[in-house]
């Protein structure tokens, strides 16, 4: 039974991040074009969502979305 748990709970997490990654792709596909032109990942703090930017936001129930890390590159 302990078995079972463990095979169900590993198809769950997996697909869940498949789901993740195709809903995201947009924004991988970004990432990674900006990564490859210099862009680094920088600590910015809790802030309100930037609507110009691709990012993947969090969010509490009642609160805005919030971002802490933004994609910037190094002047």
């Amino acid at each position: 039974q302990y078995k079972e748990y463990i095979m169900g709970t590993i198809l769950v997490i997996a697909l869940f991040s498949g789901l993740f990654a195709v809903d995201n792709q947009e924004f991988f596909d970004q990432v990674e074009k900006e990564v490859n032109e210099g862009y680094e990942w920088n600590y910015v703090g809790k802030q309100s969502l930037d609507p110009s930017a691709k990012s993947i936001s969090a969010q509490v129930e009642g609160e805005e979305p919030y971002i802490f890390w933004k994609l910037k590159k190094p002047e």
